[in-house]
């Protein structure tokens, strides 16, 4: 009777793991035997690379010549189309690339990063004065995938996850910084001026998480300087 028991439980037991999530197989060579689950086939990765996917025509610096451009934002490499064959632009310190449609101007340049450490990458270029600029980095974080570790869980696929952008300032040519997004703190960035960066904010009811407004914000700024 103990045997029947047993037997009943370990057949009610296989049919609940058959019905799981992932597909989970039962060995009864001996004893009550052991678990495992078929290893899920890898899948392509899924996302995207680029925040901009398509090539765009582009000038380098004060090249004339056109040339088609997308940014990697995984690998911070700036690819090239020449004659059907994709290549990886040589960066250079303070490289600029100008999208014709102005979709984008990126810039290659030294930089403090969050961390105050130095770093070098390409950024997106949000405001552009003589003595204020604006910058962004976009980012995009490549996720290894997820084997299921037991019958409940779902194997997951590689992927591109895109992370939150940062924002860079530079005064007066000086070093290129963080630029926090709060306004209390965007209100210090030029000391004395805490009031007039407030009113603008306010009046034109700008948020520190668009470009477009980080591009007014940037114009504004720049006359107080």
């Amino acid at each position: 009777m103990k045997i029947k028991g047993l037997l009943a439980i370990t057949a009610l037991f296989a049919m609940s793991v058959a019905n799981a999530q992932q597909q989970t197989y039962i060995n009864q060579s001996g004893g009550l035997g052991y678990m495992y689950t078929k290893k899920a086939e890898s899948q392509p990765a899924t996302g995207s690379q680029y925040y901009i996917e398509s090539f765009n025509a582009a000038k380098i610096d004060d090249s004339k010549e056109i040339t088609l451009v997308r940014y990697n934002a995984n690998s911070d490499e700036m690819e090239l189309k020449i004659h059907e064959e994709i290549v990886v632009l040589e960066p250079k310190d303070n490289m600029l690339i100008k999208l014709v449609n102005k979709k984008a101007n990126y810039t290659f340049v030294q930089y403090l990063n969050k961390d105050n450490v130095a770093s070098q990458n390409y950024l997106v270029l949000i405001s552009d004065n003589s003595n204020l600029r604006i910058f962004k980095r976009e980012r995009i974080k490549f996720i290894p995938e997820e084997e299921a570790k037991g019958g409940y869980d779902k194997y997951k696929p590689a992927r591109y996850k895109k992370q939150s952008p940062e924002y860079y300032i530079q005064l007066d040519n000086g070093s290129i910084v963080y630029m926090p997004t709060s306004r209390k703190k965007i209100m210090k960035l030029i000391p004395g001026k805490g009031k007039e960066i407030k009113a603008f904010m306010k009046e034109n009811r700008i948020k520190t998480s668009r470009d477009k407004d980080l591009n007014k914000l940037g114009n504004f700024m720049s006359t107080l300087l």
